[in-house]
């Protein structure tokens, strides 16, 4: 049996988070939705986290929040943040940071498969198989 990737998606802005689960129910992920920075370091703590995906700002933080919890749950969680605003320096910064992917905000649904399958690569059968 292969192991599916748990993945928690942090935005709090309702209609992405529905575009997002829509794309992500047909891969081979177990998927976890968060709106806060609460609700996100909760389902960190809980469900054993993979990959994170996740808005550059939610209701009460940035992404700064959300990948400093996840480093702190586990250093090898992969981090994918979908920039709405920024250059080339902003993306540079986020991979300074930790971020492992950086997706414009204006993606398509082949822009998250690929992303997370080249953010999963060597972490699971199954993912590589969806694409």
């Amino acid at each position: 049996m292969v192991r599916k990737l748990n993945l928690l998606v942090v935005s709090s802005r309702l209609e992405r988070k529905r575009e997002l689960l829509r794309i992500l129910d047909e891969l081979p992920l177990n998927v976890y939705a968060a709106g806060s920075v609460e609700e996100a370091d909760d389902a960190l703590r809980t469900h054993g986290i993979n990959v994170v995906l996740c808005d550059e700002r939610i209701s009460d933080g940035t992404y700064h929040n959300i990948l400093a919890l996840s480093i702190y749950s586990d250093p090898k969680i992969q981090f994918v943040l979908l920039m709405t605003t920024g250059g080339p320096e902003e993306r540079w910064k986020a991979r300074q940071l930790g971020v492992t992917e950086v997706v414009d905000a204006r993606f398509e649904p082949t822009d998250i498969e690929l992303t997370l399958i080249h953010a999963t690569r060597g972490q699971t059968p199954a993912m590589h198989a969806a694409g």
